[in-house]
């Protein structure tokens, strides 16, 4: 899988997918997007001081970062699990993790692309993390998640993953009360999510997209 480093407006880097014809993140800002639509959006959405993540396409690792950062500023305690198909090969995380000196413990992000896959890794005391290698559509995942990062390409690079069955997926995933979120708000994934259960938030969405969803079980 041919991958690039690009740079974003708010001057965080992103990897480019050549098989898939997107960026992990927004152009409009990596880091920017991560924080708005699963830190703020999210994460401090959740009045847990324990909680269970689930991501669905770990990618570049940034959103388990700003989580474990999240978790430090905030005395929480999270137990992440994120699966990837696709995982971007060490050399060029290392490279990208050399754009991130305005982060803190940047370490971290480096020790999280070190963990084995499919084992739980202890990050710190706070924050443990889980990497599932395989595929969304076919793999068994545990239950009783708090908090469900939906952040696989959009729905015109990989449609499959954007199903009414997927959702359906997520929804018995999760606890009562927990909360999805995604910055995808076209209207066939809004009402794939409400057959699979879901009640509806639409959020202001990262600029230049108007909306983002959040979803509560």
């Amino acid at each position: 899988m041919s991958i690039q480093i690009r740079y974003t407006n708010d001057n965080s880097a992103t990897l480019y997918s050549d098989i898939f014809k997107e960026c992990y993140h927004s152009t409009a800002g990596a880091v920017t997007e991560s924080f708005h639509v699963f830190i703020d959006a999210g994460l401090r959405a959740l009045n847990r001081k324990k909680i269970k993540v689930f991501e669905a396409g770990f990618g570049t690792g940034l959103n388990a970062f700003l989580s474990f950062q999240e978790a430090k500023k905030r005395d929480l305690i999270i137990d992440y699990t994120a699966i990837e198909l696709y995982p971007p090969e060490k050399p060029i995380l290392e490279k990208l993790s050399q754009t991130y000196p305005f982060l803190s413990d940047i370490s971290i992000f480096q020790a999280m692309h070190q963990t084995d896959w499919n084992q739980d890794t202890k990050i710190s005391e706070s924050f443990s993390l889980t990497r599932i290698l395989d595929n969304l559509l076919t793999a068994s995942i545990g239950e009783e998640y708090d908090l469900v990062y939906f952040d696989a390409f959009s729905p015109d690079a990989q449609p499959e993953l954007w199903t009414e069955e997927v959702f359906k997926k997520m929804f018995n995933a999760m606890s009562p009360g927990g909360l999805l979120t995604t910055y995808c708000a076209k209207g066939t994934v809004r009402r794939n999510m409400q057959k699979a259960g879901f009640v509806i938030e639409r959020l202001p969405g990262l600029p230049p997209k108007r909306e983002m969803l959040r979803a509560g079980r």
